[in-house]
Order: structure tokens, then C-alpha cells, then sequence
């Protein structure tokens, strides 16, 4: 998955990506901060929402969703070596 970052300034520091599955608030997983986030040999366990958290340094918003992405992900069967942008 890519998380494509908009904003002035446009330099970022990609603070991490989060697995949730919908009506959960804690993390299933959470992996090292990146603009492109690597998934290999998927199982449906792997399906729920992936959202990137990015800063570029302005500080807060009055948008709540500044700074986060969140894609969700359906995974039928197993998949390998597969790259998803959104």
C-alpha cells in the first residue's frame, strides 16, 4: 500500500502504518513508519483497515484527519508478493 502525503510543506516523516479490523480500536499490527507499506504472502487474517500516520512539521490541525490515511483491505484466498496502492 502507498500512503501519498499532500500538504505544504511537502516533507514528510512517516511515523507508522496500523492494522485494525472494523469495530476495534486497538492495533492487530503496526509496522515501521514509510511511505510504502510491504505485504507478502496474505491471509485473510490480514484484511481490516491500514492507516499511515505522516507529519511535516506545521504542528496541529483543526482537521482531525490531518496527517492520517486509512485504506481498507479485503483479502480472498491467499495472495503473494502482491503490492496495493491507494
Amino acid at each position: 500500500m502507498r500512503c501519498d502525503a499532500k500538504g505544504v510543506p511537502d516533507s514528510y516523516t512517516y511515523i507508522t502504518w496500523e492494522h485494525t479490523w472494523p469495530g476495534h480500536a486497538s492495533a492487530l499490527r503496526s509496522y515501521p513508519g514509510s511511505d510504502v507499506l510491504h505485504l507478502n504472502n496474505l491471509t485473510y487474517e490480514y484484511s481490516g483497515y491500514y492507516t499511515c500516520r505522516v507529519e511535516n512539521g506545521v504542528g496541529a490541525s483543526r482537521n482531525p484527519t490531518a496527517g492520517v490515511g486509512k485504506a481498507y483491505l479485503l483479502v480472498e484466498g491467499n495472495l503473494s508478493n502482491t503490492m496495493f496502492t491507494t
